[in-house]
């Protein structure tokens, strides 16, 4: 099996570790963009919040986990458009909320 860079020369260690911090990045936008997912979830679900958790936000869909399922059916019925609206009001490009809901062990 031959490596991609079969026909270029060694990089130097510098040049390597300044591609590993590039390509690191976008995982830093995705967790600030789940902080703050989590924090307007949080704001909007108030005592409920200890249920619920974003588990991602990835190209314009947040995934929240419930282990409650009361406020899983809230979350997919009554409040998916209000949230979806603060998550676009807090800063996020979201199209699309997805609850995923928790069994308990």
């Amino acid at each position: 099996m031959q490596n991609q860079n079969s026909n270029s020369n060694p990089q130097p260690l510098g040049d390597l570790l300044k591609n590993i911090v590039r390509k690191a990045r976008p995982s830093r936008v995705a967790l600030s963009r789940r902080r703050l997912a989590q924090k307007i979830l949080s704001e909007e679900l108030k005592e409920q919040a200890a249920h619920a958790s974003v588990a991602s936000v990835k190209v314009g869909v947040v995934t929240i986990d419930t282990d409650s399922s009361a406020l899983f059916q809230e979350l997919e019925g009554f409040q998916r458009g209000m949230l979806i609206e603060r998550f676009r009001a807090g800063g996020l490009n979201v199209r699309e909320l997805r609850v995923r809901l928790l069994s308990n062990p």
